[in-house]
This record gives C-alpha cells, sequence and structure tokens, in this order.
C-alpha cells in the first residue's frame, strides 16, 4: 500500500491556517473600512454642528460689508472673539473664513477671518488680517476644492493637504442679501488625529480577532484530531491490514478484521462500522459462494423457471408481449423459409373503462382475467398472448389453423351470450371487438403485415359493433 503524500491532519491544519489568515484578512479590512466610515461620518456631524453654530452668531451683511470696504467693524472684532472662544472650547485644527479668488493671475485665497486660540494670539500670531492675500498657503489642486465648494450648496468636506497641515475640511459658502456668495466659513480636524484614532482602534481590533482566531484554531483542530483525523488514522490501519490479508486469500476463515472500535458517535465511527460489517458480510459471502459450487444444477433449473416467469402475464398467466416477439421471429423465420401456414386473432376486449370507471380496477382485473379464460377454452391449442392492457393476440396454426372460422364463430357467439346474461354481475358480462387475417404468401413479407391486417379488421368490427348498439 502506498504512502499518503498528504497526511489528513497536515492538510486540516494548512487548511486552518489559511483559513485563519484569510479570516484576519478580510475582518480587518472591513473593520478598518467600516470604523474609518463611521469616524469621518462623526467628524462631518461635529464640523456641521460647529459651522452652523458659528454661522447662528454671525452678522452676514455686517462680514460682508467689511469684506467690500476691508475695514473690520465692531461686529466683526466680536466675531473674532467668539471664534477664538470656539478655538478654546473645541478641539479643532483650524477656523476661519476665507475667499478664493481667481482672475487672470493664478487662483489666490484671500483671508477674511482667521480664529485663534487665546494662547496663540498672545505668543504667535499668524498675521492674517482682513483681506489679506494669502498667494503661496494653498497648492492649486486643493484651491479648486475651495473654488468649488464656493460654487457648491450646503456643507462640503475634503481632504486639505496644504502648507497649513493635513487636514479634514468642511466649508459652507456665506450668501449675503444680495444672493452672493462672498466668502466661505470653514473648519478643520488635522486628519493626524484620525489617523491616530483609526490606528489605535485597529490594533485593538486585530489583536482580539487574532486571539480569537488563533483559540478558535487549536480549538478546532484538537477536535479534528479527536473526531476525525485520529479515528480515520485508525480505520485506515485496520482497513489496509484487512486488505493485505485478504489478497488473494482463499480461506474465508482467514478473512478476519481487527475492528478498532471508534466511538465518536458520528460519521467517522458509521463508516468504521460500515467497514467491519462489510467485512463480516464477505467472509459470508465468499462462504455462501463456495457452498453455491454444489448448487448449480438447481440454479439452472430456477433460471428456467425465472424465464418462463419473464414471458408470462401476471394477470392471465396467458403468454405476455416479449413471448409474442420471441415468437414473431420465429414466424419470421419460416416465412423466409417458406415454411408458413397461419393466421392471426386480434381481441380487443370492450367496456373495460367502463368497468374500471364505475366497480374499481379489481373488478376490471377480474373482467380481464374472465374474458382471457373464455378465449383460452375455445383456443386450448393455440397460444394466447396478452399484448396489452385489454388487447390479446391468438396465433392460429396447425389444428386450430384448419377451423379457424369455426373457432371464430364460437368465441364471437361466447362474448356474445355472455354480455348479454342479465343473471352474471357486471364484470362477468364479457364483450369484444374481433378481427381475423391469414397470412398470405404473395403479399405479406412477414407476420407484422398480418398482424396489421387483423388490428385493422378488429377495429372494423369494433366500430360495426357500437353502431349496432347505437
Amino acid at each position: 500500500m502506498s504512502v499518503n503524500k498528504r497526511p489528513l491532519k497536515k492538510s486540516i491544519f494548512i487548511s486552518s491556517a489559511i483559513f485563519f489568515i484569510f479570516l484576519c484578512l478580510v475582518l480587518s479590512i472591513l473593520t478598518y473600512t467600516s470604523y474609518t466610515r463611521s469616524l469621518y461620518h462623526a467628524y462631518e456631524l461635529r464640523m456641521t454642528d460647529i459651522i452652523e453654530y458659528v454661522e447662528s452668531h454671525m452678522d452676514i451683511e455686517d462680514l460682508s460689508n467689511c469684506v467690500d470696504t476691508g475695514v473690520e467693524s465692531e461686529k466683526y472684532a466680536e466675531l473674532m472673539d467668539f471664534m477664538d472662544s470656539i478655538m478654546d472650547d473645541f478641539d479643532i485644527h483650524f477656523l476661519y473664513i476665507v475667499r478664493p479668488i481667481s482672475a487672470e493671475t493664478p487662483t489666490v485665497m484671500m483671508n477674511i477671518l482667521s480664529a485663534d486660540t487665546h494662547l496663540g494670539r498672545q505668543t504667535d500670531p499668524d498675521g492674517l488680517t482682513l483681506n489679506y492675500m494669502i498667494e503661496d498657503g494653498y497648492e492649486p489642486q486643493y484651491l479648486k476644492l475651495y473654488m468649488d465648494a464656493m460654487e457648491s450648496e450646503g456643507i462640503t468636506f475634503f481632504k486639505d493637504f496644504s502648507d497649513w497641515g493635513y487636514d479634514y475640511t468642511g466649508v459652507k459658502p456665506l450668501i449675503n442679501a444680495r444672493g452672493e456668495k462672498f466668502a466661505l466659513l470653514c473648519v478643520d480636524i488635522e486628519v493626524s488625529d484620525l489617523r491616530s484614532t483609526i490606528r489605535e482602534y485597529m490594533i485593538v481590533n486585530v489583536v482580539l480577532i487574532v486571539i480569537l482566531g488563533f483559540l478558535f484554531i487549536l480549538f478546532f483542530i484538537a477536535w479534528a484530531n479527536r473526531n476525525i483525523t485520529e479515528p480515520i488514522t485508525k480505520l485506515e490501519k485496520s482497513v489496509v491490514s484487512f486488505a493485505e490479508r485478504s489478497h488473494e486469500q482463499k480461506d474465508p476463515d482467514k478473512l478476519s478484521y481487527d475492528d478498532p472500535h471508534i466511538m465518536t458517535h458520528n460519521e467517522v465511527e458509521s463508516l468504521s462500522n460500515a467497514v467491519a460489517q462489510m467485512s463480516s458480510d464477505m467472509r459470508a459471502y465468499v462462504k455462501s459462494i463456495l457452498d453455491a459450487e454444489g448448487q448449480v444444477e438447481d440454479m439452472k433449473s430456477q433460471v428456467i423457471q425465472m424465464d418462463t416467469v419473464a414471458y408470462q402475464d401476471a394477470l392471465t398467466h396467458v403468454k405476455n408481449k416479449a413471448w409474442y416477439d420471441k415468437t414473431k421471429a420465429r414466424v419470421d423465420e419460416d416465412i423466409i423459409n417458406g415454411k408458413a401456414k397461419f393466421a392471426i386473432l386480434m381481441i380487443d376486449l370492450n367496456n373495460l373503462k367502463k368497468v374500471n370507471d364505475t366497480y374499481g380496477h379489481e373488478h376490471g382485473d377480474e373482467y380481464i382475467s374472465g374474458a382471457c379464460h373464455q378465449i383460452c377454452i375455445i383456443y386450448s391449442h393455440s397460444p394466447v398472448f396478452r399484448i396489452g392492457g385489454d388487447e390479446f393476440v391468438v396465433l392460429l396454426e396447425n389444428q386450430d389453423y384448419d377451423h379457424k372460422d369455426q373457432l371464430l364463430t364460437a368465441l364471437r357467439a361466447s362474448f356474445e351470450a355472455s354480455s348479454i346474461d342479465e343473471d352474471r354481475e357486471p364484470w362477468d358480462r364479457y364483450s369484444a371487438a374481433t378481427g381475423m387475417a391469414i397470412f398470405d404468401e404473395e403479399n405479406d413479407v412477414s407476420m407484422d403485415d398480418v398482424f396489421k391486417r387483423a388490428d385493422t379488421l378488429m377495429y372494423q368490427n369494433k366500430l360495426e359493433s357500437k353502431m349496432a348498439r347505437e
């Protein structure tokens, strides 16, 4: 016996490891994607609240006038103080109002108001005053984001990578009474903070996934070893040993199988029990074969009997369609050899469907059997075949062929008397359509030619009988 190139235990371990790695990867990606999306959404809600809160404390017309005149008003100063307090109270990177300007020269950013913390204004003022032009603080692609936001409705969010830092920005156009979008109210949150939060969350989740996955793999491998791999290994050893001992073994008593007695209460135990039962059955089967050698003659006679049953109709015990086909081959050979002399009688029982529908199929079977019995009585020297549910064929040769007309008349009279006998049960009143055709050596080349003519005559007889009854 060849040794397995990939043991089951090793395959389970490798498959479990691959599954574990794939599971960790998929869960990590899903966790990262889901958490990042939810975190950015949370920051968008936070920035939206800040923007709407600042806008609610703003005199937009006064601010628009300051932008137009370049002069800071009293309300402008109050707005700056208010926005500075927002910077002190909320953990945000920047809070500012700007206006992107595009002319023939490259787009520049005009500062309107930049909030700062109280400490920042004292120690490191940024120098960004009203209508100060910032010409080198933004890359063109990021300036375009502000220009696009200026044309949009509502709040726009985007990532802003500029000299001011790596931020997630929310901007909203400010519209004065003339319907002009004259500035953008902006709030920035450092993306590095977002990344740090996501990274910490991911580390914790990945560690938990790895730990849980590792524990699952350990448990699964231990379970698989106990319930699958080790029992199958024992079963394999027993089966291989049995196969080696059984090779070319002629003594059934030596066909012994060492049962590994697997008790896993699963399919492996069922398989082990099946193998044990199979080995026992095999030993008994070999013994039965050896014992059967002395019974060959009895078996031959049984085969002959079975062959007879195979050609006999189960209900009427006359010959069936298979025997008819076999007889037809013999008659066709007689035709070829010029020895054929026969007639075919077709018989189709009437009223079988009515009996079945009215009195049940049991009485329908009685109707078929009784009618068949009448046919057999009259054609006692000819083979009778049941070729269909209510169809019979009689092959007339020798004595019955010589008296074919008298026998047909007797059959029709028998059916006629039976069908009108009121003392009989309905299923005992037999009726049938008949048609007889005689072999014509000048025109017929096979038994089927005669059969077809007999079938046509039978059908005509059925129609005539039906018209006569009507």
